[in-house]
């Protein structure tokens, strides 16, 4: 089932995690995502919960044939307004295409895409197996033969020895904002954000599912796509279990 009410990634939402997702560190990633694929001018690439647009609008400014798709709608509007209209050219001509949808029913034809992303743990919003699974068999529907996924995220070996109970943190306009988690046996991360500040104040509630790498590659293949590499970083060392990340990259066959 999904972790999140869509009303949770609205602007609000974006006002108090956009400091943690600064430009320079999308820039990083969207370099890396080029070279660990060895991306292609032509191919074309599904950005699959692309949230504000960090990784999509770099990769439609280099030249790539993309699309962004999200299911909230405050977050595409976004885009749109930082970029113009839909079908708006990235600065080398290429046209970039966002689209509002369900991660398990994606509005797109069979083997449209030559890359499909999905980045910072986008994959934990389904908090049991079978829907996770469903979500990556319609990616692999989008892939044409031949094309690959790269699935990037938090993993429950690193996260769990040094889980983050209460945290909190100042936006630059004085707002203060809380955090108070809660990790459950089954690794579902119970989050109850709340924050105070001259634009006013409220609370939202969240939950993410932590899986283990072994976890994440066996939800790849039972989607029924081969696993062909897993990092543990941008930089591209292998993935162990003390790895900061988890960078998959599973294709079609």
């Amino acid at each position: 089932m999904p972790a999140s009410d869509p009303d949770f990634f609205d602007l609000a939402y974006y006002r108090l995690l956009a400091p943690f997702h600064t430009e320079a560190g999308a820039r990083r990633e969207t370099a890396a995502i080029r070279e660990l694929l060895g991306l292609a001018q032509g191919d074309r690439i599904l950005d699959l919960g692309c949230g504000w647009g960090r990784h999509t609008t770099l990769l439609a400014g280099a030249g790539h044939d993309v699309v962004g798709l999200d299911l909230s709608l405050p977050l595409l509007r976004r885009v749109r307004r930082r970029t113009g209209p839909d079908d708006h050219p990235g600065r080398a001509g290429t046209p970039l295409r966002l689209v509002a949808g369900d991660m398990l029913r994606l509005p797109l034809a069979d083997e449209r895409f030559d890359v499909v992303l999905n980045l910072a743990t986008s994959l934990g919003l389904f908090l049991d197996d079978a829907p996770a699974t469903r979500a990556l068999a319609e990616a692999r529907r989008v892939l044409r033969p031949g094309g690959r996924l790269l699935l990037e995220g938090m993993h429950r070996e690193e996260v769990e020895p040094a889980y983050a109970r209460r945290d909190g943190w100042m936006l630059e306009d004085g707002t203060e904002v809380r955090v108070r988690r809660r990790l459950d046996p089954t690794g579902v991360s119970h989050e109850v954000l709340r924050w105070e500040g001259p634009q006013g104040s409220g609370e939202k509630r969240h939950s993410l599912r932590l899986r283990t790498g072994e976890e994440v590659l066996t939800l790849l293949r039972a989607a029924g796509l081969a696993v062909l590499a897993s990092y543990g970083d941008w930089t591209g060392e292998p993935f162990q279990a003390s790895s900061p990340r988890l960078i998959a990259v599973a294709g079609r066959t």
